[in-house]
């Protein structure tokens, strides 16, 4: 095997270049190691706030409602719903909070994990658009709520069952 003299100006030319890209790439490395431990603040929660209605969205089996209601600053509680003649079947119960610089969106499904409720942290947001992340979970493993409109919420659950990527979407209208 030869070996490179860097001695001539050429040579070093290349190696600065590639001495500099290098720093550039740990650079990214060291922040993309911290992207997920992201400081939320009371102003990155308000917009969520606007939640706060009953959304209604049609299916094949009736409508199914979620509804949303302001608790304090800091929370939202919310819960899924459909209507069977004169009786409420309630779905899903729901908090949403910021708590220790986080947000959690934390639903409890009957008949899943013993009713109790299950922590998906904030990873995202942006236009209005929040994803809702819990790696650890079955499925789904990400929640995204996205307020298209002030009339208008797209909810998507998405993840992988089984290797497969698996997703439903879920268009409401405010009531």
């Amino acid at each position: 095997m030869s070996q490179v003299c860097c001695n001539d100006r050429h040579c070093f030319k290349y190696k600065h270049i590639y001495e500099k890209e290098s720093a550039y790439f740990l650079i990214g490395l060291l922040c993309c190691e911290h992207a997920g431990a992201q400081n939320f603040t009371q102003e990155d929660f308000n917009p969520l706030r606007s939640l706060a209605a009953i959304w209604k969205m049609e299916t094949r089996r009736g409508p199914v409602y979620e509804e949303w209601r302001v608790t304090d600053n800091k929370k939202l509680q919310g819960r899924s719903f459909r209507i069977n003649d004169a009786d409420t079947i309630v779905m899903e119960e729901i908090e949403l909070f910021i708590t220790n610089k986080e947000i959690i969106y934390s639903p409890a499904v009957k008949n899943q994990n013993n009713g109790q409720a299950v922590p998906f942290r904030l990873v995202n947001f942006s236009a209005n658009r929040y994803v809702f992340e819990n790696k650890e979970h079955d499925f789904p493993q990400r929640i995204i709520y996205h307020l298209v409109s002030a009339d208008s919420l797209h909810a998507r659950i998405e993840g992988t069952v089984k290797g497969k990527e698996r997703a439903s979407d879920f268009h409401f209208t405010r009531n």
